[in-house]
């Protein structure tokens, strides 16, 4: 493999990875406070500590990610149960999963349907999740039907209270291309497991740690003429906050990302193409942040009107190696730092809160009226009612 083809292949595995690895913080609230979701309690996390679900008994929440793109909008509903239990249902929730190239062709992977339970215990509240998605398709050019499935599960349960937060889930994602006449199925799956824990120390000033790690593990198998590729991503992240309330109005936010580590692995050696058997390899690509630093505040700024401000810098060294079964090996390593800065507002309209993501160009240009800029006023916006 040439050192182009090379590069080619390692962004979009850095790309791939990426998608994978976005499981942090994706409220509006959080993204506009330099991505502190962690380190902070948000209706968000319940998603990683399903047990937080009972602390937001009594929400619709709406997140619309995309202007005008029905298909990136999600709506969940957290209804109370009597007095000490929820149970909460997502629509279209948005997954980072891709399915391999060369297994299907019309059909995706990316929503699911998320359904919850809380109930309240002595000591804690307990919570349970189950996700569902799945996608087909069927092409019939007169010999035939072409069938195409993708399906994801994933299961999940979390113990939260004031102090701390835990939660795990397992997850089988699976796709098919079955041919007509039935000979030659392609096949994708495999299994994952992630996990998720942190502490609040303290009580006006709280210092915050928290450890993450994924694990997924899946195989595309494209038959004995073939053989099979497997894939390997790993994800882990330690991490640790400082959460101060100033007052009763002000709040800071600050995390240090003490070390992240993300990693994908493919392994093709068993595959053989053409009449020559020309094999595969291993190709690896790391991302390594150390550190990450992350900021963060929220101000009242009036009973309607709340102001937000963020900002990050990541440190990362990455990697990327291929390692043919025949050949030298490659290699390509770099460093790299990030910065990022956002602000967001929130208001507050009875029980209705409208979260944006504002778009700071608007305010360098002056309004349409003003400077002619069609510069749009958010990027994101996120709708919370309470009832």
């Amino acid at each position: 493999m040439s050192r182009k083809n090379l590069i080619a292949l390692s962004l979009a595995l850095a790309l791939v990875f990426t998608m994978f690895s976005g499981a942090i913080a994706t409220e509006t609230r959080v993204g506009t406070m330099g991505g502190v979701g962690f380190y902070m309690h948000d209706n968000s996390n319940i998603f990683y500590f399903p047990g937080a679900i009972n602390t937001y008994s009594g929400q619709v929440v709406g997140e619309l990610r995309v202007k005008n793109n029905d298909n990136s909008y999600s709506v969940g509903i957290h209804y109370p149960i009597g007095d000490f239990s929820v149970v909460g249902v997502y629509l279209n929730r948005p997954i980072s999963l891709a399915v391999p190239a060369n297994i299907v062709d019309n059909v995706t992977l990316d929503h699911t349907t998320d359904v919850f339970y809380g109930m309240q215990m002595s000591q804690f509240d307990l919570g349970f999740k189950a996700s569902f998605g799945a996608d087909a398709a069927l092409s019939d050019f007169g010999d035939g039907e072409d069938k195409e499935s993708a399906r994801y599960i994933s299961l999940g349960a979390g113990i939260s209270n004031e102090k701390m937060d835990f939660g795990g889930q397992i997850e089988l994602p699976s796709a098919k291309y079955e041919p007509a006449g039935g000979d030659g199925d392609l096949k994708w799956g495999g299994f994952g497991v992630a996990g998720a824990g942190r502490l609040f120390l303290g009580q006006t000033t709280k210092i915050v740690p928290v450890g993450v790690i994924s694990l997924r593990s899946t195989k595309s198998d494209f038959g004995s003429d073939f053989g099979k590729i497997k894939f390997m991503d790993l994800n882990l992240g330690l991490g640790v906050g400082l959460n101060h309330d100033l007052n009763e109005s002000n709040t800071l936010v600050m995390a240090l990302e003490v070390l992240g580590i993300q990693s994908t692995a493919t392994d093709s050696s068993d595959i053989e193409v053409g009449e020559g058997g020309v094999k595969g390899g291993k190709i690896g690509y790391a991302r390594v942040t150390l550190p990450g630093l992350y900021l963060g505040a929220e101000s009242k700024i009036r009973p309607w009107l709340t102001g937000r401000l963020g900002a990050a810098q990541v440190y990362q060294a990455y990697a990327q190696v291929y390692e043919p079964d025949s050949g030298p090996d490659e290699k390509i390593s770099y460093t790299n730092s990030q910065f990022n800065m956002s602000f967001g507002l929130a208001f507050n309209f009875a029980d209705f809160t409208l979260d944006a993501a504002i778009n700071e160009g608007l305010f360098f240009d002056g309004p349409n009226f003003i400077s002619g800029s069609t510069e749009q006023m958010a990027n994101r916006l996120s709708l919370t009612y309470k009832f």
